[in-house]
């Protein structure tokens, strides 16, 4: 369901920013956002920027958040002020998939095979039959997977930063002409930073001077970490080269 909403996320902010004071309303209601995300978004002034934030925020709870949120648009009581909204959301389907394997006395097995010295780790089953279940094992009885190997590092693992300013000062040059992605960085920021800050930073005119701008508006600890969250969010590839 996140990638539902990150794909039509233009549509729902063109949509819901002619009335965002009434979804939010009805996110606080169904306990979809904090107390204090409320307050936070309700403080703000421009209505797309409280979309922007707001959908956020929901893309940052996981799947099952994501899946309410969508839900709550099918609501008649929400949606009837937005019929563009209301015509898209009936054909989301947000139904939860579910395997279900009847057990009848055999086993539902799937051939899963890796050749070459290669090795297979929790394999995904996108078809299967019933059978019996064959490994090619070594001689011995027991799998051929060397003793000491060793399972990579999964890609989502990171070194945990202990001091995000001295990250963010250490790294500004690679930031400032490495980093692409520097608008929906921003969006990430609104909160943290004041809107003359935000104002500032998005009227300068190249991605470069943007982004060292938004790193002059770094003056405490906190808005370094949103920051350094936001580039993790929004360049991986780039702040895991700059970690290693």
């Amino acid at each position: 369901m996140d990638k539902v909403i990150l794909k039509n996320k233009p549509k729902l902010i063109n949509w819901l920013k002619s009335d965002s004071i009434h979804i939010l309303q009805y996110v606080q209601a169904k306990e979809m956002i904090t107390t204090s995300e409320y307050e936070k978004l309700m403080s703000m002034t421009v209505p797309m920027e409280v979309v922007i934030k707001l959908l956020d925020i929901i893309l940052g709870k996981g799947e099952n958040v994501c899946r309410d949120f969508l839900n709550l648009l099918k609501d008649d009581d929400v949606n009837e002020i937005f019929p563009e909204l209301k015509k898209w959301i009936k054909t989301v389907d947000t139904s939860e998939s579910a395997v279900m394997v009847k057990q009848s006395g055999s086993q539902v097995t799937s051939k899963i095979s890796a050749s070459n010295g290669s090795h297979v780790f929790s394999p995904i089953i996108a078809g299967s039959t019933v059978g019996s279940l064959q490994m090619n094992i070594g001689p011995s009885g027991r799998s051929n997977v060397p003793a000491n190997f060793q399972k990579p590092e999964r890609d989502s693992e990171r070194r945990k930063i202990q001091d995000h300013q001295k990250f963010l000062k250490a790294n500004t040059s690679q930031l400032v002409q490495k980093v692409k992605n520097i608008d929906p960085i921003i969006d990430d920021l609104i909160l943290g930073l004041h809107n003359e800050a935000i104002a500032n930073v998005r009227a300068n005119p190249t991605r470069q001077q943007k982004m060292r701008e938004l790193l002059d508006c770094v003056n405490c600890e906190s808005i370094a970490k949103d920051l350094v969250e936001a580039l993790f969010k929004h360049e991986e590839s780039l702040m895991k080269e700059l970690q290693y």
